[in-house]
């Protein structure tokens, strides 16, 4: 069980926090009296993001910058680390993994390295993802399945990782990670439900699913995703992984489906799947997220609630 007041009067620093899951997270740790330095470069946040004034400072930088890096978590010398700055588009690792890699795994390592010698640093949180596994050799996905990345992607937030478990070991830096798996949910710049929601504004008559539409995941509500982090903050083991999971597999079509359902278009709108679709991929994760649940972790949102929080959601923001 969270406290608020496990992070009143804390300073945090969150990296990306202007955009979709960071934002929720600064959201909940100013509503807990924690005292919050954003850092964002801007390219897929905003500072419109963030629905709290009091307790919130804004500086827009790019971790890319080590020296910046430096200064701010000098200046700051935070208890906590919230590390979700990176690119977050398999697709766009492909087209550009140069990027990827100095966005993702170099990023993390000016983070890391400025947290080297903070005496009063408890936690530093990084965001991974499930996209370390790639295909998965076992089914559940546990933290101890093989981790083989199939995009640059995976492998630059795999090496992300590997600088958190450097720090820790040689540095004694305290970092955990949390694997995400498929958050969604307001705010969301990108991912399946908005692309589907968008599709259906443009032609209600037809939903183009890419691949076969049977690729299985599982989905998040940012919320929970928000709960996995502070859980892991107070209570996560240094040097290890989480699956951070919303459970309930299904797969592309019935999410398809789902969502043509809440727009009233089960009578009139046809799927038709692509038979390909991008690079990295993965074709089945499901998830077990028994590890994270010892801390003490239950998912909240099922799928039928999330989705139409979300729905409402990017309705608001197409009237406007």
């Amino acid at each position: 069980m969270i406290e608020e007041s496990q992070f009143a009067n804390t300073n945090v620093i969150v990296t990306g926090g202007a955009g979709f899951i960071g934002s929720h997270l600064v959201d909940v740790l100013a509503g807990h009296g924690a005292i919050v330095t954003v850092i964002d470069n801007l390219q897929s946040g905003k500072w419109s993001n963030l629905s709290h004034e009091i307790g919130i400072s804004c500086i827009t930088a790019d971790v890319t910058d080590r020296d910046q890096v430096d200064r701010i978590f000098k200046d700051i010398d935070p208890e906590y680390v919230f590390h979700f700055a990176a690119n977050a588009s398999v697709p766009g690792s492909v087209e550009n993994p140069d990027y990827d890699f100095d966005a993702n795994a170099g990023g993390s390592y000016n983070v890391f390295r400025a947290c080297r010698g903070l005496t009063g640093l408890k936690k530093v949180v990084v965001a991974s993802s499930a996209a370390v596994y790639g295909e998965p050799a076992e089914l559940p996905i546990r933290e101890t399945t093989t981790l083989r990345p199939i995009s640059p992607y995976g492998f630059s937030k795999l090496s992300t990782e590997h600088v958190m478990n450097c720090h820790h070991s040689v540095y004694g830096v305290p970092g955990v990670a949390a694997r995400i798996f498929n958050a969604y949910g307001p705010r969301m710049a990108r991912f399946v439900m908005l692309d589907f929601l968008r599709k259906l504004g443009s032609n209600p008559d037809v939903l183009s699913v890419l691949g076969s539409g049977q690729q299985v995941r599982e989905f998040t509500y940012v919320r929970d995703a928000v709960s996995a982090f502070l859980h892991l903050a107070v209570y996560g083991e240094c040097g290890q992984a989480y699956n951070v999971s919303g459970g309930a597999p299904m797969s592309i079509l019935d999410l398809a489906s789902r969502i043509i359902d809440a727009r009233g278009l089960s009578a009139t709108c046809r799927i038709e799947t692509t038979g390909a679709s991008w690079i990295g991929d993965a074709q089945r994760w499901t998830t077990d997220t028994s590890k994270l649940q010892s801390l003490g972790f239950t998912a909240e949102w099922d799928i039928n609630r999330g989705l139409a929080e979300t729905i409402a959601w990017f309705d608001s923001e197409e009237s406007r």
